[in-house]
Parts: structure tokens; sequence; C-alpha cells
């Protein structure tokens, strides 16, 4: 299964997203679909190993990776890179101060501006955001 709100509920979890991208995540996230081949490939390069380890408190857990991304034009946020998961790599789930869906008004199909910036993976938070809903 995807992340969706159980995964974010976690407490564990949020204690996670709130020490490497400074925020409390709404409990769900928005899902992605990168359309075209060149933000796929790039997607695929990045996914292993930027961001922040997710690290489950019990060894039988699913953990993951956690990477700090803007969502246009300017909100914090993070993908989840869930060690298990149902959707292809091709979709993204982003977790964020709030309900992205709503707070942008968005449709299903609507195009979302995606930044990723490598510094925001060196330091806890993501200062080019604001992460306030």
């Amino acid at each position: 299964a995807g992340v969706g709100a159980g995964f974010v509920g976690l407490e564990w979890f949020r204690a996670a997203v709130r020490g490497a991208a400074g925020f409390d995540p709404y409990p769900g996230t928005l899902n992605v679909r990168l359309l075209d081949a060149e933000a796929l490939a790039s997607w695929r390069r990045l996914r292993g190993s930027a961001g922040f380890a997710l690290a489950p408190p019990a060894p039988d857990a699913c953990g993951g990776r956690l990477i700090p991304v803007c969502v246009d034009p300017d909100i914090a946020a993070a993908v989840v890179v869930p060690d298990l998961t149902r959707y292809g790599d091709e979709v993204l789930e982003i977790v964020a101060a709030s309900h992205l869906r709503t707070r942008l008004g968005l449709r299903d199909g609507d195009r979302v501006l995606l930044r990723y910036d490598p510094e925001l993976t060196s330091r806890v938070g993501n200062p080019a955001c604001r992460a306030g809903p």
C-alpha cells in the first residue's frame, strides 16, 4: 500500500518529518505522477541517495527515505519514499504541513511543480519554503 494517512499518522514518522523537514505533516499524502521521461530519470537518480533515512522503531516495520522539496510556489514539503509501496516509481507521495490538494485548489490531473535543492538535505528544515498552513 502507499503511505496514506495510516503511515503519516505514526508518531515515529511524524517525529522524523519534524526533525528532517521542519514541519508536522498533515495526516495524508498528495500523490504526484511524473509525466515526462526526463523528470522520471532525474527522480530515479535522486531517490536512493538524497534526503534522510526513515528508520522505524521496530526492525520489521516499513521504513524508507524522506526528501525535502518545495511545492510551488513556496510550500515546504517532502517526498516520502517508502521501502514498500503499491505505486510505480513515477508516482511520488508528498507530505506537507497542510492538505495540499485543498491549499492549492488541485483537482485530479492538475500539474504541480516540485523543486529539489541538495542543500536542503544537509540541514534541518527548509528555509527556502514556508512550512505553515
